[in-house]
């Protein structure tokens, strides 16, 4: 469930008129999210999880960049967070980042030997982060087989072994995931209260 916009010059006479506008902010839009929360006292994670040809494995400390590079792809593609490279590029990657720098850990899911899906998370998040750091993410093309499903069963389970109660993850409001994989397992939506605007976060555009 990342990715980064990369502006692509434009030429010609494009570009040639481009150079004539000025240059203006336009303030960013907050992003929505809707948060879950998990009750992992009375977790039951049906079996099987991950069955073949996937395998499910802890990352190594080694493999912090393979992390990294799945979450990525995984967000890039994604049409739910479309629009939100910003939100990724400046609260997940750093948020996972900080975990896998702490006690966090990350849950891999491959197909013989390439990495096809990650679930960062963190037994003890800091005021503003979750348990589900990254959530489950899964490389476009594996979607739709049930390993989203299954990975983020075996992170709750992990989060739950670490001896936490609950566990809270978020993703976008009125997705697929909001409607379907975080009410697996008996996620419950928990009430956000609305982001305030940060005129002081600008994106750079050029004025039409």
């Amino acid at each position: 469930m990342v990715g980064f916009s990369r502006g692509r010059p434009r030429i010609g006479l494009l570009e040639s008129n481009s150079t004539k506008r000025e240059r203006m902010a336009i303030p960013s839009k907050p992003v929505q999210l809707a948060k879950f929360r998990w009750n992992l006292a009375d977790l039951n994670i049906p079996s099987p999880g991950i069955t073949k040809p996937f395998t499910l494995r802890t990352a190594g400390d080694q493999e912090i960049e393979d992390a990294l590079r799945v979450l990525e792809a995984s967000y890039d593609l994604d049409p739910e967070w479309s629009g939100c490279d910003k939100y990724v590029e400046q609260t997940v990657i750093p948020g996972a980042k900080r975990a896998l720098a702490g006690e966090g850990q990350c849950l891999f899911v491959l197909h013989g030997n390439r990495v096809i899906g990650a679930s960062v998370y963190n037994p003890e998040p800091g005021e503003e982060d979750v348990h589900l750091v990254s959530g489950a993410c899964v490389l476009i093309e594996y979607r739709s087989r049930g390993i989203g499903g299954s990975l983020l069963g075996a992170t709750l389970e992990a989060l739950k072994s670490c001896g936490l109660t609950e566990a809270i993850g978020r993703t976008r409001p009125n997705s697929p995931s909001a409607k379907f994989l975080c009410r697996k397992f008996g996620g419950q939506p928990v009430a956000v209260p609305r982001p305030k605007s940060r005129p002081d976060v600008a994106e750079d555009a050029v004025a039409a």
